[in-house]
């Protein structure tokens, strides 16, 4: 039996609707920005935390990517006030936790790829502690 590693991504999404494209995320089984780009051998081994930051509050939740996303992309964050997130890549997700707060501590500080490599697994471990 071949054991495949796992391999933990973040997403950030920003701007004033970033909680509410989180939400519309989720509702829909999907994640985009343009700093992930998965081949097809990562799919299903690769986790994702999907994080914003509105004001000093971080909130996030945990997926599982699948694959490309099959739906139309451009109808996941239609529904939004804001521009939706980023432009890139669209993949399918199954989510693995709802969206919950996660303190500063946990996650560190944010960067442009979203929750640094150092503190995703303690961030992985809070999420998955929360439910």
């Amino acid at each position: 039996m071949e054991l495949i590693g796992i391999n933990i991504r973040s997403w950030l999404y920003s701007g004033e609707s970033c909680l509410e494209d989180m939400v519309l995320g989720v509702e829909e089984k999907a994640v985009r920005d343009s700093s992930n780009h998965l081949s097809a051998e990562e799919f299903y081994c690769c986790l994702g935390i999907v994080v914003c930051q509105i004001g000093t509050n971080n909130f996030a939740h945990l997926c599982q990517v699948v694959g490309h996303y099959r739906g139309e992309a451009s109808q996941v964050w239609d529904r939004s006030r804001g521009d939706g997130p980023p432009a890139g890549e669209t993949y399918e997700i199954k989510v693995l936790s709802r969206i919950h707060r996660v303190p500063d501590g946990v996650t560190g500080p944010l960067a442009d790829i979203g929750i640094h490599p150092d503190h995703r697994a303690a961030v992985l471990h809070d999420l998955l502690d929360m439910g």
